[in-house]
């Protein structure tokens, strides 16, 4: 027993000390305490200037050193913060920051938009400094385009005698961006008169950051703008800046430069006159001026030329209002070669063909000064107009029976014409759908239009009648700009009257030539016709002397006669012109009974 209890007492001593000993062998240790600024979930921040108020990025941080109560957020273009920013503070373990801030946060350090761009960013409190973590960012511009020139001293007089000449170049730059930026940027110049905050401006495209125009497009830009002609007025510039982007485009405005322009006016005068001693009929006097009138965009008519000077003028007795050779000449004309500059101070035109009567026809489209041999009767751009569609009873949609509106006086397209509640259009040329003009043509060129015509809005925008179906005098007036519609009138007992004899130039007593007078409705015969001081007599039939009507007839019959015809007292009592040998308008008016010479 006793040995027992000895042997139970060593145990117990033995597996004390070996207690001990393992006790003394176990080394149990705690982390450094720290200040730790946790590596973020994303790397790469593209900022959206669509979202500004959204937040840009979070970042959070484990701080066992310090209070934990302030801590200053710290940016750096580079790793080791030589220079840092500080961005924000908190007061708790995290920090966020907006997209519109961080943005203006990114440019700051030297970004440029759009371009990844990569930044530190560390926490500090006190003396106490975590780690860092980086972001590629890709910012947005905030900055506007800046315009360099013109400034606000710009002055311009647009010339419409240096129509492709530079009349204005505009420069701007764009801070945000860099030299080799990739990024598109649409650059556009907007111009509006001062003052209305470009409402209605007019934009056009630049090239790179610069823009420039000719005399000739810049003054229809500034007209369309709003600018008055012939007046200097203000012109408010600014530069749109636009970045297509799938988030939605982003658009930036330059503060406005105000310039003052002087354009010129592009609206064609309704005649053109001519004067001088190269014009017979006028000399240079306003007494008896020889006029064009204007037909679309075409001024004609007939004109007696000898060899000497004349000037076209825009408005009747006004001196100052003329254009000579070199206007015509600087504006790209072509003129005919039977015309030059007379060289005689006033540059004007010198007529140096055969002296006679021609068909001058002054062409604003395309630019030309032509002569031609004279034209007898009414004279309009096309022999006659025709009209196609179910409005018009007697044509329909089909070039089978297409309805004449002839030319019956300067300009004037007229006649009897049936409609019914349908479309129809104009055409200049037969069997030609290409040549239509439909309503929109017509009133955007200015035209009044009668009531009893609206736009079909057909998808074509013909003309629709709807008024009372019926038969009216429809006229096309190319020169008042007017389409009106009247009763219907009885036409002429033949379609023109024809003159021979000696006292018509371009006739003589032959039926080779004679001169027509044509009817332009409701019993009038009227056209262009030389004369000179002999005899001659109207007839109703072609190559028939048996149908001839001499003065003693339409006297007798009750005519009022224009004194410039008297009863040639020749045996057949014939016409006898006894005025100023010329080209006149001849009328004869069978309803009102007169017969004139103007």
């Amino acid at each position: 027993m006793k040995i027992n209890k000895i042997s139970a007492f060593i145990l117990s001593l033995f597996l004390v000390l070996v207690a001990c000993e393992t006790e003394e062998s176990i080394d149990i240790t705690s982390p450094d305490a720290s200040f730790t600024l946790l590596e973020p979930s994303i790397s790469n921040i593209n900022l959206n200037y669509n979202l500004p108020n959204n937040e840009a990025f979070t970042i959070v941080w484990n701080d066992q050193l310090t209070s934990g109560d302030s801590y200053m957020i710290e940016l750096s273009p580079d790793a080791l913060f030589e220079s840092p920013t500080v961005i924000g503070s908190s007061t708790t373990d995290r920090f966020t920051m907006t997209v519109a801030d961080f943005n203006s946060t990114v440019l700051g350090e030297g970004a440029a938009a759009f371009e990844p761009f990569t930044v530190f960013m560390r926490v500090t409190s006190g003396s106490e400094i975590s780690n860092s973590v980086s972001f590629s960012v890709s910012s947005y511009s905030e900055a506007e385009p800046v315009i360099t020139t013109p400034d606000s001293s710009f002055s311009l007089v647009l010339l419409e005698t240096t129509p492709n000449d530079e009349a204005i170049s505009v420069t701007w730059e764009d801070p945000d961006f860099g030299e080799n930026s990739s990024v598109d940027v649409i650059y556009e110049v907007q111009f509006a008169e001062a003052g209305t905050d470009f409402a209605s401006a007019v934009t056009e495209t630049a090239t790179d950051m610069s823009f420039s125009s000719t005399h000739e497009l810049f003054n229809e830009t500034v007209l369309n703008a709003g600018l008055a002609a012939e007046e200097a007025g203000s012109l408010d510039i600014r530069v749109k800046a636009t970045i297509e982007m799938d988030a939605g485009n982003m658009e930036r405005f330059s503060e406005a430069v105000t310039i003052t322009v002087t354009p010129y006016s592009v609206e064609l005068a309704p005649i053109l006159y001519v004067v001088g001693a190269g014009a017979a009929d006028a000399g240079w006097s306003w007494d008896t001026p020889v006029e064009l009138p204007l037909q679309g965009t075409k001024y004609s008519g007939n004109i007696n030329l000898v060899n000497d000077a004349f000037r076209f003028f825009t408005v009747n007795n006004d001196w100052g209002s003329g254009l000579n050779y070199p206007y015509y000449e600087s504006v790209g004309y072509t003129i005919d070669s039977n015309l030059a500059n007379a060289m005689d101070g006033d540059s004007n035109f010198q007529f140096v063909g055969t002296p006679g009567e021609y068909f001058i026809e002054i062409d604003t489209d395309a630019k030309t000064i032509t002569l031609g041999p004279p034209v007898v009767g009414p004279n309009c751009n096309f022999d006659q107009l025709w009209l196609v569609g179910a409005g018009i009873v007697d044509a329909g949609w089909s070039w089978d029976t297409p309805v004449a509106l002839p030319c019956t006086g300067n300009g004037t397209y007229s006649g009897n014409v049936a409609l019914t509640n349908d479309a129809f259009r104009f055409f200049s040329v037969n069997n030609d759908w290409g040549t239509g003009t439909n309503y929109p043509t017509y009133e955007g060129n200015g035209y009044t239009i009668d009531s009893n015509f609206n736009n079909a809005m057909d998808g074509d925008s013909n003309f629709f009648f709807n008024g009372t179906p019926g038969t009216y005098f429809l006229t096309v007036d190319d020169i008042n700009k007017t389409i009106t519609l009247g009763p219907e009138q009885l036409q002429c007992d033949f379609e023109q009257l024809w003159l021979v004899g000696a006292g018509v130039v371009d006739a003589g007593w032959s039926w080779d030539t004679p001169v027509a007078l044509p009817c332009t409705g409701a019993g009038v015969y009227s056209g262009s016709v030389a004369l000179t001081n002999d005899a001659f007599r109207f007839f109703t039939v072609n190559n028939d002397w048996g149908t001839g009507i001499n003065y003693p007839t339409y006297e007798a019959d009750g005519y009022t006669i224009d004194s410039d015809l008297i009863n040639a007292m020749d045996g057949d009592s014939n016409f006898f012109f006894n005025g100023t040998p010329g080209t006149y308008t001849v009328t004869v008016d069978t309803g009102n009974l007169t017969i004139t010479v103007e």
